[in-house]
């Protein structure tokens, strides 16, 4: 890391610093996409223990995101650093 911080405005100013590069990754619709999918496959894999057929659903989307985003990376209309 390497940042020599002494003081409470120094520290807050790396903070905002920081948060305000990485609020376009935060802020962008691939990531909560792929927090979507997630919640997708807990959700599936609860309902799926549960017994219950919506489990299915939630497969579908949280697979079917995943596979759809693969293609797309393929054919460069996405670009994005992770898959």
């Amino acid at each position: 890391m390497g940042h020599d911080i002494k003081t409470i405005k120094e520290a807050l100013a790396l903070l905002h610093s920081v948060w305000g590069e990485a609020s376009g990754f935060f802020l962008s619709i691939e990531l909560w996409l792929m927090v979507l999918v997630a919640a997708s496959t807990v959700a599936g894999t609860w309902l799926a223990v549960m017994g219950d057929g919506w489990s299915l659903v939630a497969f579908t989307f949280a697979f079917g995101y995943v596979a759809a985003r693969t293609v797309l990376h393929l054919k460069r209309i996405l670009a994005w650093p992770f898959i």
